[in-house]
């Protein structure tokens, strides 16, 4: 199933013959809701993100590296997926086709990534917490 999943989040990003791809794995805290987030992140420039990871969430965000990024968003009661570029992603509710905007922003100190959900009005920001890269 986990290679079904990732076979369809790669498919939605763009093609690029230079491009390197690495798939994140997440656990994520909705407002206390847990859920899972599997992110496929394709690099724009010749960049090897495995190369010298460490289990460090920072070496997979290089500054100055374009990335696109792909995936979903899913717990016990939702469902979303996204496509987006650097810091931000465009989300679609899986069960009502709503779509809101998300801005990332890297916590290295905590090995993850915020979600800063409606960014410009509104925002409701969620932790997700690395667990994973292949």
């Amino acid at each position: 199933m986990k290679n079904l999943i990732r076979a369809a989040v790669l498919a939605l990003l763009p093609i690029s013959a230079q491009a390197q791809q690495v798939t994140l794995g997440f656990q994520c805290d909705l407002g206390g809701a847990p859920a899972q987030m599997v992110m496929a992140v394709q690099y724009q420039q010749a960049f090897n993100p495995l190369h010298n990871f460490k289990g460090q969430i920072s070496g997979i965000f290089p500054a100055g590296v374009t990335v696109y990024t792909a995936g979903q968003v899913q717990s016990a009661t939702a469902y979303y997926t996204f496509r987006g570029e650097n810091d931000f992603a465009d989300f679609t509710d899986g069960y009502t086709n709503d779509r809101f905007r998300v801005k990332w922003t890297l916590d290295a100190a905590r090995n993850g990534v915020w979600m800063t959900v409606n960014p410009f009005g509104g925002a409701v920001t969620y932790f997700c917490a690395l667990t994973g890269a292949q």
